[in-house]
C-alpha cells in the first residue's frame, strides 16, 4: 500500500499497526528498519513514535494519544485506536520536514487512521459574502487623516520654519 504525505501537511498524526513484535531496532527507530517498514528513508525519526500497545498497561491507545499529543479522536477513531494490538507507530506531519513523501508500506504495516484537522499551510481564499467583503474592506482600507491631524501637522511645519528663521536672524546679528 502507498500513502502520500503532501508538502503542505500540518498538524496530523498517522497511526499504523505493525504485525511483527517490537524489536530493539524498531524501538530505537533504526533507519534501516524504518526504510524496510515504510519504504522511505526521508522520515525524521524524531517525529516518529513506536510502542508496544501492551506496554501502556491500563491506558488505551486513544488515551495515550490524547494525553501525550493533545489530539482528541472522534468516535470512529476511538474504536480503531482502542482495537489496536501488538506494535503501533505514530508518524507526525513534522516527520516529513515539509517534503512530499510517499510511504510504501510493508505487508506487515497497515494504516489505521489519520488524526488531526485538515489543516494546510497554503493560503485560504478570501471570503465571498457581502458582509465579509465589507468587513475586509473596512480593515484593509486606510483611514484618511482627520482635519485636526492635518492642522497639527501644518502647525508643526510652520513652527519648525519660524524656529529656523529666528535662529538665522540671531546668527546674522551676532
Amino acid at each position: 500500500m502507498k500513502l502520500t504525505i503532501p508538502t503542505d501537511d500540518h498538524g496530523k498524526i498517522r497511526v499504523f499497526s505493525i504485525s511483527t513484535p517490537m524489536t530493539d531496532a524498531l524501538r530505537d527507530k533504526d533507519p534501516a528498519t524504518m526504510q524496510e517498514l515504510f519504504g522511505t528513508s526521508a522520515l525524521d525519526t524524531d517525529f516518529v513514535d513506536t510502542f508496544e500497545v501492551s506496554a501502556l498497561g491500563e491506558m488505551t491507545t486513544s488515551d495515550y494519544i490524547q494525553q501525550g499529543y493533545d489530539f482528541k479522536p472522534d468516535a470512529a477513531d476511538l474504536v480503531a485506536l482502542n482495537g489496536l494490538q501488538g506494535t503501533a507507530a505514530l508518524i507526525m506531519s513534522r516527520a516529513t520536514e515539509g517534503q512530499d513523501i510517499t510511504l510504501k508500506l510493508a505487508p506487515e504495516v497497515s494504516h489505521v487512521t489519520t488524526l488531526g484537522d485538515a489543516a494546510s499551510l497554503s493560503p485560504k481564499p478570501a471570503p465571498e459574502s457581502v458582509a465579509a467583503k465589507e468587513v475586509t474592506e473596512q480593515v484593509v482600507a486606510k483611514k484618511a487623516p482627520s482635519d485636526a491631524a492635518m492642522s497639527g501637522r501644518v502647525a508643526t511645519i510652520v513652527l519648525v520654519i519660524l524656529f529656523a528663521l529666528v535662529a538665522l536672524m540671531i546668527w546674522v546679528a551676532a
